[in-house]
């Protein structure tokens, strides 16, 4: 059975919940079909002038090809698609609010599923990110008022791009390991391994809330479209984050 899905990466991850679904509905694994005709409607979005390349295709078509509900993953080359996870774009939804998995299941009810439950698998984990807090801020969807000067009592390592990594560490004055991966599989084993996980609404962020590890995520308040749901909670306030950091 294929699917397709042509959005950014965190669109193909968010997707994954109505994908697993699929494969359970009709009793066979998942054909994943990855276009690449979604025009970048974001600003200054580091995949360029589409929401998918080639690049991250190579970076995300492990993880995909990793779970067991999906067959295989392939650039989109055939006509006969059962499920366009691109559809919903075309009714006119405001893509800045609510939660990015539940725009499938507004084209197909019958995908509609328990959100509280994973729907990514990672390889086994890494004792050395037992103890760590992984962090990743991307430079887009922030929140500028929440103070992170806390992490410094916590062990915590960071993803993301150098400049990113630079410019939070240094403003909060963080001395923390900046990691490199070479897919979304073996990040996918990072967020398993570690203690926790804190970010902003980012591809990285999505692996989390769709591994359900224990996370904390800051919202974004132009466009608050990512909503975890079990063993994860969401802040706009310090007041909300200090108390949050406590129960990690």
């Amino acid at each position: 059975m294929r699917v397709i899905q042509s959005g950014h990466i965190g669109d193909l991850i968010y997707s994954l919940s109505a994908t697993k679904k699929a494969s359970e509905l009709h009793g066979e694994k998942i054909d994943f079909h990855i276009g690449f005709r979604e025009h970048n409607g974001v600003p200054g979005h580091p995949g360029g002038g589409y929401c998918m390349n080639l690049n991250s295709y190579e970076y995300v078509k492990p993880l995909l090809e990793f779970q067991p509900y999906i067959q295989s993953v392939q650039m989109n080359a055939h006509p006969d698609i059962v499920y366009d996870f691109d559809k919903f774009r075309r009714h006119g939804l405001n893509l800045s609010a609510g939660d990015l998995r539940r725009n499938q299941f507004l084209v197909y009810p019958e995908l509609m599923c328990d959100l509280h439950e994973p729907c990514i698998e990672a390889t086994e984990p890494i004792p050395y990110f037992a103890d760590k807090i992984l962090l990743n801020f991307s430079s887009r969807y922030r929140n500028y008022d929440i103070n992170y000067f806390p992490l410094k009592e916590h062990k915590c390592v960071f993803f993301g791009y150098e400049s990113e990594y630079i410019a939070f560490t240094d403003r909060w004055q963080l001395d923390c390991e900046l990691l490199k991966c070479q897919d979304a599989l073996m990040l996918a084993t990072i967020v398993g391994s570690s203690k926790a996980f804190i970010g902003n609404q980012s591809s990285t962020y999505a692996i989390a809330e769709q591994m359900k590890v224990k996370r904390l995520l800051e919202v974004c308040v132009q466009s608050p479209n990512v909503i975890p749901v079990n063993n994860g909670f969401d802040y706009v306030t310090n007041q909300a984050f200090n108390h949050l950091l406590t129960t990690l």
